[in-house]
């Protein structure tokens, strides 16, 4: 199986490649961030994701599953959250990201490439608007990505 903290990371380095995504949080790549268990400093993704400023993308992973009998038998589950900056939309955030191109690269989409060895491309499986317990809306693009082998 692959290194889990690694394929958070390769998420967020693709998206901080992404120049318009960027753009549309600030101009800081930082702003996209991954989460990182770390016990007991960080142990609730319900916190983190509700503590995002505006203008900020945060990667979670979340779940892998393993399906036996694939060549590919472990899929990582991964959301990205993402919170506009005030006034700006996060539908254009989604849009810029699922559609990103990161720079340098092959000119490719972020999606149709492998984001480090030992994973197939990443397939968008969800983008879902979702509600806090106080009614508030914040938005995530869910991603399955297969390992390319049992390594």
């Amino acid at each position: 199986m692959v290194d889990l903290i690694a394929l958070t990371n390769a998420h967020v380095d693709a998206f901080r490649r992404i120049p318009e995504l960027v753009a549309a949080l600030g101009g800081d790549p930082n702003a996209i961030q991954p989460y990182i268990d770390v016990n007991p400093e960080k142990n609730s993704t319900a916190a983190a994701v509700y503590q995002m400023p505006p203008g900020s993308i945060l990667v979670i992973w979340q779940e892998t599953l393993f399906a036996e009998g694939d060549m590919e038998a472990w899929m990582h589950r991964v959301q990205t959250f993402i919170r506009a900056r005030r006034g700006d939309s996060a539908l254009t955030l989604i849009n810029l990201l699922v559609n990103g191109v990161p720079e340098p690269g092959d000119g490719q989409r972020w999606r149709y490439c492998p984001l480090m060895d030992g994973v197939l491309p990443s397939q968008i499986t969800e983008i879902s608007r979702l509600e806090d317990s106080e009614g508030v809306n914040y938005y995530a693009v869910t991603t399955a990505t297969n390992e390319s082998g049992d390594a």
